[in-house]
Formats: C-alpha cells, sequence, structure tokens
C-alpha cells in the first residue's frame, strides 16, 4: 500500500497559522489617556475614607466657598483627628503633577498616592501648608506643583494642626492649568461668627448673650453666698473710746495740779526764810 501523500502548504495555510501565533501571544498595548489640563477628581466619590463627617459629594463638585468663611460651613467635611483621610480611585494609573485644596487655614494636609492603593504602598507626593503665617484665616486655597508621578489612588488627609479639620474642595491634574488655580464656582455661605479671642471658637461651644447672662448669674449667686457666710467683725461698745479720752484728760489734769502745789510751797517757804523775824540769827546784837 502506497503511503497517503502529505499536505502540501499554500500561502493561504501559512497566513492562517501566522494570524493564530499572533493572536496567542500578542497581549493588547492600553495606551494612557493623554496629559491634559482637566480635574482628574472631578466629580468622583471617594474609594475609600476614614473618620470622615459630612457629604463627601462637596469634595469634588467644583464648588468652593468665599475665602476666609467659617472652617466648618456648610460646603465642607470634617476629619475627625489627624488620622482622617479621603481615597480617590482614579480608575488607572494616571499622571499627576498639581492639586489644588480648599481647607482650613492653620493646619497641613499631606497629599499621597499608590499604584494598587495597597496598605503601606501610599508615598507622600506633597504637603499643602498652614498659611495662618500669612495672616489668613478660616477656609484658604493652597495651590501646589510637584515632580509629576504615576498613581492609580490619590489620598488626602492624616492633617497636622489643631484637630478641627476640613476640605471644601479638591482637584487634582495631570498638567497645571493657566492659570494655577483655575477659576471655580463660588457660593454664598453663613460668616464667620466674630471671635472673641484668638483661640479656634470650639464646636458645639455657646459662645452668645446667653452664655453671658448665665455667667452673669453664677457670679452674682456666688458674690451673695459668699455675704451671707462671711462673719462680721465685733463693733466696740458705745462711748468707750471718749471715756477712756476723759481719764487720760483727769490724769494730766492731776498731774499739772500736783506740780503746781509742789511750785507754790516750795516759793513760799523760801518767802518765809528772807521775811524779818523769820530767824534768831539774823536778829543784830545788842
Amino acid at each position: 500500500m502506497l503511503p497517503r501523500p502529505l499536505l502540501t502548504p499554500t500561502p493561504t495555510l501559512t497566513l492562517l497559522a501566522a494570524a493564530t501565533a499572533l493572536l496567542s501571544f500578542a497581549r493588547p498595548a492600553i495606551a494612557e489617556p493623554a496629559c491634559g489640563t482637566d480635574n482628574v477628581l472631578a466629580g468622583k466619590q471617594p474609594h475609600a475614607s476614614q473618620e470622615l463627617k459630612g457629604d463627601v459629594k462637596f469634595v469634588t463638585d467644583g464648588i468652593a466657598a468665599p475665602e476666609g468663611s467659617a472652617w466648618d460651613a456648610p460646603i465642607t467635611v470634617t476629619l475627625g483627628s489627624g488620622a482622617g483621610f479621603i481615597t480617590y480611585d482614579l480608575g488607572e494609573l494616571r499622571t499627576v503633577s498639581a492639586v489644588v485644596m480648599q481647607g482650613d487655614a492653620n493646619d497641613v494636609y499631606k497629599v499621597t498616592g499608590s499604584a494598587d492603593g495597597s496598605p503601606g504602598s501610599f508615598k507622600m507626593l506633597v504637603e499643602l501648608p498652614n498659611v495662618v503665617g500669612t495672616g489668613q484665616h478660616g477656609l484658604r486655597t493652597r495651590a501646589v506643583k510637584f515632580d509629576a508621578t504615576k498613581v492609580r489612588y490619590l489620598r488626602i488627609g492624616e492633617a497636622i494642626g489643631d484637630n478641627f479639620f476640613s476640605i471644601s474642595e479638591l482637584a487634582a491634574y495631570c498638567k497645571a492649568p493657566t492659570p494655577f488655580p483655575p477659576p471655580v464656582r463660588v457660593v454664598d455661605v453663613p460668616p464667620p461668627p466674630a471671635p472673641e479671642s484668638s483661640a479656634t471658637p470650639k464646636p458645639g461651644k455657646d459662645t452668645g448673650p446667653s452664655a453671658l447672662l448665665l455667667t452673669v448669674i453664677a457670679l452674682s449667686l456666688v458674690y451673695l453666698a459668699y455675704k451671707m457666710v462671711l462673719p462680721r467683725p465685733p463693733e466696740p461698745p458705745t462711748g468707750s473710746s471718749s471715756g477712756k479720752d476723759d481719764d487720760d484728760d483727769d490724769e494730766s489734769d492731776d498731774g499739772d495740779g500736783d506740780k503746781k502745789a509742789d511750785g507754790d510751797g516750795d516759793k513760799k517757804a523760801e518767802t518765809g526764810k528772807d521775811a524779818p523775824g523769820g530767824s534768831s540769827s539774823d536778829k543784830p546784837s545788842t
């Protein structure tokens, strides 16, 4: 029996085999989005957060408060302590080189990034400084540029300051726009109360007229109670002082009288000695 003839390769079969090999080993290349001046956080919701209070949509809604507004204005979120943070997932590795944040003026906020979001993988990108030293208070905007870094997860928080931390707006850019920071929509919020001292008012602390009135009443009650229990000093007997003065005067008069009587007696004795007939030795001899 004659051997079966081998299949003769044809150009079609060759092309088919080559295409199959390419499909087996080729991996689709994912191109990174172009580095533009768009806000990569616009409208995003947090991927994770810690010790956060308030509506998180305010942070990335593109709306800011007037500069100098109260640190806890209605369009802010607050962080409960220096351990609080907000983390955003950019969806893929993105280059970031500029950040704009509006937050409480007298605190320092850290911006960190990570490629995979795993614990311990976040690296410092930049610190947003305390600006009270420049005479600014309340909510203030910081705009900073730093070395371009590729991250997928962007975190802000881990603040250092007076433990009253707040953020009203956050934006991040691959390339800083011009002007920088860019203009944003500003909405009116209640003005901050006039501070009674340089200390930051504590949340929930009543510093209004009612507190002042209660303080005055309490001090008045304390004063009345003190007056009621305080013993009074004994009063001296009536006329005792004048009687003593009279006795002193009498003693003085008696002393003067004795001195006068003694003086008169001496004078009389001396007169008796000198008078005629007063002594036998003075008589002339006969």
